[in-house]
């Protein structure tokens, strides 16, 4: 059921129940008074008419505040119905949205994780690079000063001529 199509039958029910309610007391007035009209001269058939249509218009609004309440009470049970369905729903869908809010938590850490794995593998290749630079020069250094040392030390051998 949709909510306008709710209110348009409360607001129904609503009348219906004011309508009976305005009618009962007048109809239970004429009763009154025609029951006792009619129990004091009960050979008189105007007021036995007039008992019978007012106990017949009681009845009536009985019968109409009977099926009133009824119709409320078969709208209560069906909402109630559609409630427990909604209800249910919402509830598989708090469990999805906890399930999904916790994959949504992994996929963060897993990307929080992974630019921290990315970071610090740049950390380490760039230690590496410089590494390798101090190893080529300490090398280079090592190569030259190697080399002016034995140049410099070296007798020099005459070199025989023929």
């Amino acid at each position: 059921m949709e909510q306008p199509q709710l209110i348009g039958q409360a607001k129904q029910f609503n009348e219906k129940i004011n309508n009976i309610k305005s009618q009962f007391f007048s109809a239970l007035d004429d009763f009154k008074k025609y029951y006792v009209y009619y129990n004091k001269n009960p050979e008189v058939n105007e007021f036995q008419n007039y008992y019978v249509n007012s106990k017949g218009q009681l009845q009536n609004l009985s019968r109409d505040l009977f099926l009133t309440t009824n119709n409320i009470d078969k709208n209560i049970e069906t909402l109630d119905k559609s409630m427990s369905s909604i209800s249910a729903q919402l509830d598989d869908e708090k469990k999805l949205n906890k399930e999904m809010m916790k994959l949504i938590a992994s996929l963060e850490n897993t990307q929080n994780g992974s630019e921290i794995l990315i970071d610090d593998s740049k950390s380490n290749y760039n230690e590496q690079y410089i590494n390798n630079w101090e190893i080529f020069f300490g090398i280079l250094f090592v190569s030259i000063l190697l080399g002016k040392l034995f140049k410099n030390n070296m007798p020099s051998v005459p070199v025989p001529t023929k």
